[in-house]
């Protein structure tokens, strides 16, 4: 299946922006891991 390039960049975009939001929700687990909270961690660990 040959993708349009305008369709190709809008994916190649989605994934970049899932990518950058999934490394912050990681970075915002260990840091409230860091703080004692362990539910929040444990939340946006999986969120990630």
């Amino acid at each position: 299946m040959i993708l349009s390039i305008k369709l190709s960049d809008a994916l190649n975009e989605q994934i970049l922006a899932e990518m950058w939001s999934s490394n912050l929700y990681l970075s915002m687990s260990i840091h409230f891991a860091q703080l004692g909270m362990d539910g929040c961690a444990h939340w946006l660990k999986k969120q990630s």
